[in-house]
């Protein structure tokens, strides 16, 4: 998994190199009938061959994308001069599949065709650094008939924090467990009354505070430590809720869905990432049609459809909200782009017709804007209100 280091160590080493460097996203999803027979092979061939990459590089990595197991979505290649980086990513990535028709960008040094995306010079970061930063990191808590777990999942992989609640005691879980809502007022089959039944729960009430707020303390440090940004929390619904109540706000707000426990104890992470997978595809949809919900009552500090395109030139744009599947065109005049030709005509002569996915990147870069892409309902949606959104600057 990638965790903060690895992140740095990315944007620190492969940033600062000055290039020519081959940066190559390649979609390998076994799962889809184009990519049989590794024929995303053929297509990062056609690629890297029309960039005219030199022989050495593109050989090494066509060595990997044609004999190599890749057990992932995403292929990302860095290849240079000093530097050979391959990173196998469970998730896809923007601008990867937004063209279906080959694209050369000679001046730009970017070929792109669905399924690949390649560049040849600065290293381009753009799909992976949106990955990076756009991707939620999820803290799951899972609460366990021996103990209580906490997993970490970012971008489609999972991780267990082998080292969390550790300062708890376990048999405190364990007498908590027994003593759960339901039994604690009937144990051994002998009904306790009066004043001992109440003396019983005021204890178990207040040993319960204790040992929740201990809980909730030891996520909220796990939480700064490893930057979750939601959480999900697993278990009998009478712990989950009570561990619930006991959260502070700011980590409350942060909880996005409460699951029963899975089957049997001491599940293996695989099987909690099986069981969250379509969880956290519901999750990411619905935060989707909220932002664009959040878009439509700011209005007029929002706008959509093709004007987005001439705010973003403006410098108006804080964010900028795209469809997944780009497969909007625009015309070039002297670098200025236009969503309509007839626009475009008023300012030259024969302006240039490019995919948006090509000159995305250096419109975001070039004006400060911040990308969010969008996919599903909310991609539907967007789509209905002309291809395009954006939360405005002024």
């Amino acid at each position: 998994m990638i965790g903060k280091e690895e992140i740095h160590r990315i944007r620190e080493l492969i940033g600062a190199k000055e290039g020519p460097v081959l940066s190559l996203y390649v979609d390998v999803n076994p799962a889809k009938p184009e990519n049989a027979g590794r024929a995303y092979a053929l297509r990062a061939k056609d690629a890297i061959k029309a960039l005219e990459v030199p022989g050495d590089l593109s050989e090494r990595v066509l060595e990997v994308l044609q004999n190599q197991v890749l057990e992932a979505r995403t292929a990302v290649f860095f290849a240079g001069e000093d530097l050979f980086e391959v990173l196998p990513l469970q998730v896809e990535l923007p601008l990867v599949n937004s063209v279906k028709t080959a694209f050369l960008d000679e001046k730009a040094g970017r070929y792109l065709v669905d399924g690949v995306l390649a560049h040849w010079g600065e290293p381009f970061l753009l799909p992976l650094v949106y990955a990076l930063d756009e991707y939620e990191r999820y803290g799951i808590v899972y609460v366990d008939r021996e103990r209580w777990r906490v997993f970490e999942v970012f971008l489609g992989e999972i991780e267990e924090v082998h080292d969390a609640f550790l300062a708890l005691d376990t048999e405190a879980w364990r007498r908590l467990s027994l003593d759960a809502p339901g039994r604690r007022f009937n144990l051994g089959g002998i009904a306790r009354g009066g004043a001992g039944q109440d003396l019983f729960a005021k204890r178990l009430e207040a040993w319960e505070e204790r040992f929740y707020k201990a809980l909730a303390h030891e996520l909220e440090r796990l939480s700064e430590a490893r930057g979750f940004t939601r959480l999900v929390l697993m278990g009998p619904e009478e712990h989950t809720k009570l561990f619930l109540g006991h959260l502070p706000k700011r980590l409350r707000e942060r909880v996005v869905a409460e699951l029963p426990s899975l089957p049997h104890p001491g599940a293996s992470p695989g099987e909690v990432l099986k069981r969250l997978e379509p969880v956290l595809e519901e999750v990411e949809r619905r935060e989707e049609v909220k932002l664009l919900e959040r878009l439509e009552e700011a209005y007029p500090k929002a706008a959509f459809g093709p004007e987005v395109l001439a705010r973003v030139q403006e410098g108006r744009v804080e964010v900028w909200v795209l469809p997944w599947h780009l497969e909007q065109e625009v015309y070039l005049c002297q670098d200025f782009a236009f969503a309509d030709e007839a626009q475009a005509l008023a300012y030259c002569e024969s302006p240039e017709k490019k995919p948006l996915a090509a000159v995305l990147a250096s419109l975001a870069v070039g004006y400060a804007t911040k990308l969010e892409f969008v996919r599903g309902e909310a991609e539907n949606r967007l789509l209905e209100r002309g291809g395009m959104a954006a939360l405005l600057r002024w």
